[in-house]
């Protein structure tokens, strides 16, 4: 019996390299599915649920800003909201990288056996931590209320914000899932590498305090990345350069992308 995949009228078996990555964005329902029936997977018989994500986060945010709000002679109410949004825009971005490597090798069994779009892989992990992520903001809305920090105006700004984070997280997936099927290596080095850029980007310190050494964090895509939302939910000055490295990357990062998926897409089950 052939079994066909509809996802908004159309047929998602069939499509190329040239056009996956397109149709595996437009295939929402069945990326949505995938990805909501995955947490619900990981919570199952759970009394709290995903919710487990935002006492979690709200316990890190306690911990970690009682002790380096004062070894960085930061004041607590202005220091506690900062580092929850940037813990929350990292962990996002960070389980996006990990997973990422092993989109492709731990879909496998579908890559072998149904010809769905490759980007659904990507699109299915990118949804399921943006929903983690989605989960662990009410702790910063707490923290904003509890310390009187309203939003303002720039508050609009946060809802493309996420957006752009979770297209990010779409094109750093086909990358990196194309190149680890190909090379097993790969995976390791990304989780290395990641442990270390994490204390290289603002995310528990801010780059005012490195004051002629502010480069290290200007020039860090990751910083800008998280800024965009950090920026606007916790009230701090919006800098344009933030939307113009994260618009700018976006392109660039899906550009390479198509790149390899129209040179290696056809490929990819064979490395798997």
């Amino acid at each position: 019996m052939d079994v066909t995949f509809v996802s908004d009228g159309a047929d998602v078996t069939r499509h190329t390299q040239d056009d996956d990555l397109i149709v595996g964005i437009k295939s929402a329902r069945i990326w949505g599915t995938l990805g909501w029936h995955d947490i619900r997977q990981r919570y199952r018989r759970s009394v709290i649920g995903p919710f487990w994500f935002t006492l979690s986060t709200a316990i890190m945010v306690v911990v970690l800003g009682a002790l380096y709000s004062t070894l960085l002679h930061q004041e607590i109410s202005d220091y506690l909201p900062y580092l929850a949004v940037g813990l929350v825009m990292w962990g996002y971005l960070a389980a996006v990288a990990n997973e990422g490597c092993m989109a492709f090798i731990s879909a496998a069994y579908l890559i072998k056996q149904i010809r769905l779009p490759l980007t659904i892989h990507v699109c299915r992990i990118a949804w399921r931590n943006f929903v983690i992520l989605l989960h662990s903001l009410p702790v910063v809305v707490v923290l904003l209320v509890a310390f009187g920090r309203w939003p303002k105006p720039e508050f609009l700004l946060v809802p493309l914000g996420l957006a752009l984070l979770l297209l990010h997280g779409v094109w750093v997936g086909v990358t990196l899932g194309v190149l680890c099927a190909r090379f097993r290596d790969i995976p390791p080095i990304v989780t290395n590498l990641i442990q270390v850029v994490f204390f290289f980007t603002p995310v528990m310190w801010s780059p005012e305090i490195l004051k002629n050494r502010a480069w290290v964090a200007e020039y860090n895509p990751l910083y800008h990345l998280i800024e965009t939302v950090r920026a606007p939910l916790t009230g701090r000055p919006i800098h344009w350069e933030s939307w113009a490295w994260s618009v700018g990357l976006l392109i660039v990062g899906f550009a390479f992308a198509q790149f390899l998926l129209r040179r290696f897409r056809n490929r990819v089950p064979y490395w798997l």
